[in-house]
């Protein structure tokens, strides 16, 4: 499943006949994600990063472009055919139900369940396979009110994992996560690329994440051009300045046989007047 954006553009207020559409981007998006490929989405706040995911997947209609599968446009395919392919988890939020993490889950297989029907075993095994293999089966019975957040956005991604679709699209998975509770999420993204073979955009502020999660990077801010590209390629200090108003340094360690590709923030440097750091 090859998922492309051609000239994709998008614009708040529909323009009058006659006038030129305010595009919240100053160029057209393209690109195109493949099997197993990791499309990382970062900017500021305010750079319409939740818009641009909400117009790959056609829950916003593009001002210009399409969204593409396998070659044919998003808007030519049945709705339900389109979320069986593309697995959308949005930002968590506090649950306000005590459903259980699996009843959680299982409402993922809503799209495969006849009206009125009750799901059946299949998917309910279903929904603890995806359990299992995100990491938080031992929580099934657990009230989805009464878990951590990382353990609640492990279930959502579950969720959206046990309808089977091709496509995971991630809007700020990690946000308002302790460091732990980060890494978790992040090593089960890379897991479920590799494991399912699924493409995958994640929508993300932290640039070390891109780093860790690797392919591509779509960097966004106002005012300047949308760049695409291989991630070492886009996160060099120039953009990461002219992107995100901060002056960093990139830094490359090898230790153990493990490579370490990181933005440091130049304020974060402590003067070396021969001493060690207190």
């Amino acid at each position: 499943m090859i998922l492309q954006v051609k000239n994709g553009n998008y614009s708040y207020t529909k323009p009058k006949k006659g006038e030129t559409p305010n595009f919240l981007y100053t160029n057209d998006i393209n690109f195109e994600l493949h099997p197993g490929e990791i499309l990382s989405v970062l900017g500021p706040n305010g750079a319409g990063k939740t818009t641009l995911l909400k117009c790959m997947m056609g829950l916003l209609k593009w001002g210009t472009g399409s969204t593409l599968l396998d070659g044919k446009p998003l808007t030519s395919l049945n709705s339900k055919d389109v979320w069986k392919k593309i697995g959308y988890v949005p930002q968590a939020s506090q649950m306000t139900f005590s459903y259980s993490i699996l009843e959680l889950v299982t409402m993922g297989r809503a799209i495969y369940i006849r009206a009125f029907a009750q799901p059946s075993k299949k998917d309910q095994e279903l929904a603890l396979e995806a359990l299992e293999l995100v990491g938080i089966k031992h929580l099934a019975n657990q009230a989805c009110t009464a878990v951590s957040g990382g353990e609640l956005q492990l279930a959502l991604i579950a969720r959206t994992l046990v309808a089977e679709p091709e496509i995971l699209v991630l809007d700020e998975p990690e946000s308002h996560l302790d460091m732990q509770k980060q890494k978790v999420i992040l090593q089960t993204i890379k897991k479920l690329v590799k494991v399912k073979g699924l493409a995958c955009i994640i929508n993300t502020h932290y640039a070390n994440h891109a780093f860790y999660l690797g392919d591509k990077v779509l960097m966004v801010a106002k005012e300047l051009p949308v760049i695409t590209g291989n991630v070492f390629d886009i996160m060099t200090e120039a953009h990461i300045l002219n992107y995100f108003q901060i002056d960093v340094k990139r830094l490359r360690n090898e230790i153990d046989g493990q490579v370490y590709e990181t933005m440091v923030p130049t304020y974060f440097g402590i003067e070396n007047n021969g001493d060690e750091p207190k």
